[in-house]
């Protein structure tokens, strides 16, 4: 049987998932654009994308790598022109941008009846009894 709480639990999953993996790809984006990386070190952590995801109930605790160099690359070209700078949404404008933009206000607002019956035909579907 379907909870109104596993509805809740897999609506967050979905949302911070395709988030988490919007801003990895964005990331990769721009270090493969405007930064031509020089090593492969950084592309490689990011086209990876690592997610890890602790924790059960309706409070999972989701950890994502962000790597500081990106922060610092982000830093170092803050007295570019405006037109280089502004390909370099690294950091800053990535992150918070989506997170607190886009998933606060899905998660927030997002939850309608509709969605509500698309995840629990989806969850009846993969339910134990019907693997059988």
């Amino acid at each position: 049987m379907v909870t109104e709480e596993m509805i809740k639990k897999e609506f967050i999953h979905r949302t911070v998932s395709r988030d988490i993996r919007r801003i990895y790809a964005t990331q990769e984006a721009v270090i493969r654009e405007a930064l031509k990386p020089r090593t492969g070190n950084l592309l490689d952590c990011i086209s990876r994308r690592p997610i890890d995801v602790q924790g059960s109930g309706l409070k999972p605790t989701y950890y994502m790598t962000v790597l500081r160099y990106m922060r610092l690359l982000e830093i170092q070209y803050r007295n570019q022109d405006m037109k280089t700078r502004r390909k370099l949404a690294l950091y800053n404008r990535v992150i918070w941008g989506v997170l607190y933009h886009e998933t606060l206000s899905t998660l927030r607002y997002g939850l309608s009846e509709n969605i509500k019956q698309s995840i629990r035909e989806d969850l009846n579907e993969s339910s134990p009894k019907n693997l059988d």
